[in-house]
């Protein structure tokens, strides 16, 4: 997702393009009209239907930061999603000559035909796609011209919130996808002096395209700062900031006026160093896994389960934090507990042997000694080289033991 996000950055810093004439569509097309939105689907009214759904509940979302008057919104926002990559590549291709990885803002002199073009694929990359450069049509609706910063820290702030489709709504997680590049960043001085905070909170797009890399990671990394920063003067800047936008404004002017209005209470070099500190704490998911192991190994296991658990909350996606989870409570006697973590980790891909080994040690332990001798053999053929020996040694007890 970062890489295509990026990519999609360089080739046009703002993401909108401006088109004149939209060609003829050669696919059967399906339509559905929510309340702020009308989706084309090439696939069916039911799936326009529940991307419009969506699409509700991501408004939802954006305007619990910006406040807008929706009743200003004349016209439904109109959003195009091809169920095949090949026939949004065909589309962007008679459009603006070009292709994306990413879905697209396409902005016309005329509001009402703008739209955001994007490509069905997984939900785990689908959601993320649609709320980013959602994100970024919802804004533009409103103000056309919203400082860079704003526009992409905000959309990428609220790319990995959450969809319950029971209550049809979005609730915000963190996304730390830019953090490690943001740590790196900030840990040299000479990069990061290309692009220091009163330098962000003026850029154009020139300037945006050419330091694109720096760019990026500090605009997701300002606006998570102001956002989740315990000092309530750091928040303040943030709301202050989305309050004074103005919808007739240039990028120049909105930029300007942000700077001299929400950010005349604090010095700016304070602030950066506010904001190097802070993000400096930040842990990501591969920081909060080496703390807990590190932990683990010096057998301080409630410290070591509180890093695992942070982790599993960035990502519940991998094996690492569970096959721990499972260790500390097996260390702990809580076998069953043990059981349900280990086999967590079974179904996200942990080595084979590794888990078997782990199961079957845990049933012995548990004095389950039928499950354990299932488990130890298995593990034992295979790897034999690795975990024969420790298989027969258990094996060998069960034996006296039954």
């Amino acid at each position: 997702m970062k890489s295509s996000r990026l990519i999609a950055a360089v080739c046009g810093v703002v993401l909108c393009f401006c088109a004149t004439q939209v060609p003829c569509q050669q696919l059967d097309t399906f339509s559905w009209s929510s309340k702020h939105y009308r989706v084309t689907s090439d696939s069916s009214v039911t799936a326009a239907m529940e991307i419009a759904r969506k699409l509700e509940a991501a408004l939802k979302l954006y305007n619990e930061y910006l406040h807008f008057d929706l009743d200003r919104l004349a016209l439904p926002l109109r959003v195009r999603i091809f169920s095949d990559k090949k026939d949004y590549d065909s589309y962007l291709n008679r459009l603006i000559s070009e292709t994306r990885s990413d879905f697209v803002y396409i902005s016309y002199s005329d509001p009402g035909r703008s739209e955001l073009v994007g490509f069905q694929r997984e939900e785990s990359d689908f959601n993320p796609s649609l709320l980013h450069y959602g994100f970024i049509q919802f804004l533009s609706a409103f103000v056309p011209a919203a400082p860079l910063w704003i526009e992409e820290g905000m959309a990428t702030f609220l790319e990995y919130a959450q969809y319950d489709p029971m209550t049809e709504s979005f609730s915000w997680k963190a996304n730390y996808a830019w953090l490690e590049s943001l740590k790196n960043l900030l840990a040299s001085e000479e990069i990061m002096g290309e692009l220091t905070l009163g330098d962000l909170l003026l850029i154009t797009k020139e300037q945006a395209q050419a330091r694109i890399e720096i760019f990026y990671p500090s605009a997701w990394g300002l606006v998570h700062f102001l956002h989740q920063s315990p000092e309530r003067k750091h928040n303040r800047i943030l709301w202050e900031s989305l309050a004074v936008l103005a919808e007739g404004s240039t990028l120049g002017a909105n930029s300007r006026n942000v700077l001299e209005k929400a950010f005349r209470w604090v010095d700016l070099v304070e602030l950066q160093s506010s904001f190097e500190s802070y993000i400096a704490s930040l842990m990501t998911f591969n920081d909060l896994v080496r703390l807990g192991v590190d932990q683990y190994g010096m057998e301080d296991f409630s410290t070591a389960r509180s890093s695992f658990e942070e982790a599993l909350k960035l990502r519940s996606d991998n094996y690492i934090p569970y096959y721990y989870l499972g260790l500390i409570a097996y260390q702990e006697k809580a076998y069953e507990v043990a059981h349900s973590f280990y086999n967590r980790a079974q179904e996200l891909g942990i080595d084979a042997a590794l888990i078997h080994y782990a199961l079957g040690v845990n049933f012995f332990a548990d004095q389950r000694y039928d499950q354990a001798r299932e488990y130890l053999l298995k593990a034992k053929e295979l790897d034999a080289d690795s975990y024969r020996e420790k298989a027969e040694s258990l094996l060998q007890r069960i034996e006296v033991m039954q």
